[in-house]
């Protein structure tokens, strides 16, 4: 599941080793220990805005992470309206619209979800929904409870278009770019430090180091996958559309 993650991991470790064992052999490096003090205040503000960045990049990706999420349950909702609804339709149209319904759902829980890792939409969902919308529009029939149903049935499927929407745009989300190299700069600048004013490659230094650059590497490595809503291994599921196909059963059943 993590399996690039640790790959970022012993890369974040493999560097810092590699930085520490190379700088500290230099004489200016075995000399700067003696301004320690005055440099301590640099590595102090190198880790805190490495901290800030990670820290903004994590609340705002887990943020929109979250806000998907309710707009898949929020689609799915809309559906399960619409397909309740459908009952007071005519029989054929009825027949008709539940089973474009069941085909889109089935379609954005399979096909389509697996598009949206490639940040892709299915054509074939958006035109079964759309076909769904069609056929509940064209109720034949006159009596009031059936206008009645096929009003309501279409502002169901109006909420469901307007979700998707929302799903596609959610899915195309992503923090500037400028910030992700922010994050990386200022990991460099942490791991690179300790060496620059006069760290030594002694067994207790360079273990110290390469624990902090497995931590770097990982920590950049759940920043990137966070960016992602819908990819895995942190992604959001299509539960919220599998239930809506459970609940189509019942509901078939109840009749």
């Amino acid at each position: 599941m993590f399996g690039p993650g640790i790959w970022f991991a012993l890369v974040g470790a493999v560097t810092a080793c590699g930085l520490t064992w190379a700088l500290s052999r230099s004489e200016a490096s075995r000399k700067a220990h003696l301004e320690a003090p005055a440099l301590g205040f640099v590595g102090s503000a190198t880790l805190a805005l490495f901290v800030l960045t990670a820290a903004f990049l994590v609340a705002s990706s887990w943020q929109q992470r979250n806000a998907a999420s309710d707009h898949t349950y929020q689609e799915a909702r809309g559906l399960e309206a619409a397909y309740a609804d459908s009952h007071e339709l005519a029989d054929p149209v009825r027949l008709r619209a539940r089973q474009e319904l069941r085909q889109y759902t089935a379609e954005v829980a399979g096909p389509e979800w697996l598009m949206m890792r490639e940040r892709q939409m299915s054509p074939r969902a958006a035109g079964l929904l759309d076909q769904a919308r069609l056929t509940s529009a064209r109720t034949p029939g006159t009596s009031q409870e059936q206008q009645a149903a096929m009003d309501t049935v279409t502002a169901s499927l109006d909420a469901v278009v307007t979700a998707r929407n929302q799903r596609s745009s959610d899915m195309r989300w992503a923090v500037p770019e400028p910030i992700s190299y922010a994050l990386i700069a200022t990991a460099l600048l942490v791991v690179l430090f300790p060496a620059l004013v006069g760290i030594n490659a002694g067994p207790r230094h360079m273990l110290v180091m390469v624990l902090l650059g497995t931590v770097l590497g990982f920590g950049v490595y759940l920043v990137s996958v966070l960016q992602h809503s819908f990819a895995p291994p942190l992604g959001i599921e299509p539960d919220a559309y599998l239930q809506a196909l459970t609940r189509f059963d019942q509901l078939d059943a109840a009749k």
